[in-house]
């Protein structure tokens, strides 16, 4: 499998470009298209009506535009699954009203787009998976939210083995550790053996680092900018290469889009000359099949 990010300031061409590498791929590879920004025109550069589920748009060529909503909603519900699953006797409380709370938290959306990442790459359906992915803050949330889970993770790990070493504690003294709710009994593990929240986490744990490991790994893993020749698309690129290295990520390449011979093009091909640079030149029409064939022959290897 090979995941490509392509990344860039609004405006700049990313939705066009990312179908066209798509295209280009599909040639040989079957390959997904995925647009993860809340403002979707991937549909209309395809000419096709897109949903979450991925439809068929040509040979070896599927395309998919996340519903953002639709994204928070499914994340909160495998929540609640979630906890009622490793705490059985909370299907006893009424946890709505919580969870309706939640789809307004700060950082949902940011963790709802990271499931949504994970699941298309653990599910292996592609062979290439391109993400047409937002403007660059929320992208970069989105990675930065992925190295942070691995941290929370490590420490609720600690956290709840200290709460079983205390529970094995006074198991030893006051026997037999349960909850009756109801009338119902509910046994308290005190081993990770039988603990559900720990299995639970230490999964979770191991499908993030995965993902971590994946993009990391340059032979899987491609991270291309799309810029355009001007000053802010040019500023913003440079914000994006450095927010990529503090998380322990690299830039792959660059396509420079709306290519002219200018003097903002000359500094942006000076200053990234460690880069391989790709040029795009100014096109009248830029949507269906045919069209993205043509702009994939300025595209090389990525």
């Amino acid at each position: 499998m090979k995941l490509l990010f392509v990344l860039g300031k609004g405006g700049v061409g990313k939705t066009t470009l990312s179908a066209a590498i798509a295209k280009k791929y599909a040639r040989n590879f079957r390959t997904l298209v995925v647009s993860l920004d809340p403002a979707h025109n991937l549909g209309d550069v395809l000419e096709k009506k897109l949903s979450t589920k991925p439809k068929k748009i040509d040979e070896n060529l599927y395309a998919s535009e996340v519903d953002l909503d639709e994204a928070v909603k499914d994340y909160i519900g495998e929540l609640q699954r979630t906890l009622k699953h490793v705490y059985r006797y909370l299907t006893v409380i009424n946890l709505e009203k919580y969870f309706d709370v939640l789809k307004h938290y700060p950082g949902v959306e940011e963790s709802a787009l990271l499931e949504t990442i994970r699941k298309l790459v653990k599910k292996e359906d592609y062979d290439v998976i391109i993400f047409d992915t937002p403007p660059t803050g929320l992208t970069i949330r989105i990675l930065i939210l992925i190295e942070m889970t691995l941290i929370w993770l490590r420490e609720l790990i600690e956290i709840r083995k200290k709460i079983l070493d205390r529970r094995r504690a006074i198991e030893k003294i006051q026997g037999e550790m349960c909850v009756v709710i109801n009338g119902e009994k509910f046994d308290i593990p005190t081993s990770e053996e039988k603990d559900a929240v720990i299995k639970e986490m230490r999964q979770y744990q191991a499908e993030i680092n995965d993902l971590v490991l994946k993009l990391r790994n340059k032979d899987i893993s491609r991270f291309v900018a799309v810029l355009n020749p001007e000053q802010l698309s040019y500023l913003e690129t440079k914000r994006i290469v450095e927010s990529l290295r503090n998380i322990n990520l690299e830039l792959d390449c660059m396509i420079l889009n709306k290519y002219v011979e200018n003097e903002m093009s000359r500094k942006i091909v000076e200053e990234f000359s460690n880069l391989r640079i790709y040029t795009v030149p100014r096109l009248e029409r830029v949507r269906g099949i045919e069209v993205l064939e043509n702009i994939a022959t300025f595209i090389g290897d990525i």
